[in-house]
Formats: C-alpha cells, structure tokens, sequence
C-alpha cells in the first residue's frame, strides 16, 4: 500500500480509505471484489514470490485513476497497470518491467516513457494533477495538457512522440514545447504522423 500511494502522490497510508478486499469477482472500489480462486495472489507469498499479484494491484491501480491523466474509456483498463508494474518492480523485486516483456513491438516495449525517463516525472505528474482545478473534461484537451506537463518535467519536447500516437497536438502546445530540446532517442521518430 506504501507503493501504491508513493506512485499516486497521495498520503500514505492513502488518506483515510480502508482498502478492503471482499470475495465475489474482482473489481475496484472500496472495498475491492475479488474472486474466492484467486485470494491465493493476495494472502500466499510463495504464491506471490513465484508468480505476480497483477489482478489486486491492478484493482488497487484503478482506484488511483482520476484527473487529467486519464483518457476514458481508452485508458481505464491501461493506466491502472502503472500499479501493478510499479509494486512489482519497487516492492517484489521483479526487475525492469520484465513481467511485462511480451508487450513489445519490434524492437521497443510498451514501457517507452518509463524506460527513458524513470518513475519520478509520473508520480510528479500525479501530484501536480491533485492539485490542478479547471482539468478540461474532453480528451484531446487532457491529452494535450498531458504532454504539455510530461514534456517539462522530464525537460523534452515529447509533442513529436505522441503525434506518432495519433495524438493531436495543439499547435500552441507544440509553440510552448519548442523552446525544450527534442527527445533525440524517441524510438517511433520513424513513425510519423501528421495532425
């Protein structure tokens, strides 16, 4: 829960909701459903140590989605996995996202973002979020906002990667990015995209 909350930005132990998990089918919440085969993931460590306890932290994950950051209905079962590979990687020890490995395209992951710039500028982004009023409700708004506030906290301009994305970066947040350098490592520079 110390993991959770350290990635969320949030007070640990995260404020004063009670994380419970109750049988029944796995869902967020409080408290979070979970599925009588499957406490084994939550109460035996051999269990845990030998395999991941994916299904509770991501259940965990999507209780920490809200704010800008989120891009529904695209991002409500992807972002929660920050979670689940956070505490697997910080608390279990399973290292450099290898629960992950099978997520990848040619010859780079899923993970980009995190492999080139760490943990901190998202658990910084998720405290600054917290503390943001007026977050626009439309993606496109929250998407540019998103890689606005990415690209300075790691000191890059990303507006050419996530164009890549098929995000549509505005041309004013593209204006405010150039003054960055560019992220000369951006392994999708060979995927352009046009906005």
């Amino acid at each position: 829960m110390a993991a959770v909350a350290k990635l969320a930005a949030a007070p640990s132990p995260l404020g004063c909701w009670l994380h419970r998990f109750l049988l029944g089918w796995m869902y967020a919440g409080f408290p979070i459903m979970y599925h009588l085969d499957s406490v084994k993931e939550l109460v035996n460590m051999e269990y845990i140590q030998a395999n991941v306890l994916w299904g509770p932290i991501h259940e965990l994950g999507h209780n920490q989605q809200w704010g800008s950051c989120e891009f529904p209905p695209h991002t409500i079962e992807a972002t929660c996995n920050l979670w689940s590979v956070y505490v697997h990687e910080k608390v279990l020890g399973f290292p450099d996202r290898e629960l992950t490995k099978s997520f990848t395209w040619g010859d780079w992951s899923v993970w980009i973002l995190l492999e080139a710039f760490g943990w901190e500028p998202l658990v910084q982004l998720f405290s600054d979020d917290q503390k943001m009023s007026n977050i626009p409700t439309d993606n496109p708004s929250k998407m540019n906002l998103w890689a606005e506030n990415f690209s300075q906290q790691v000191k890059k301009n990303l507006a050419p990667f996530f164009r890549t994305w098929g995000w549509s970066i505005k041309v004013e947040v593209s204006k405010k990015l150039e003054s960055l350098p560019n992220w000369d490592k951006n392994p999708r520079i060979q995927f352009p995209h046009k906005n």
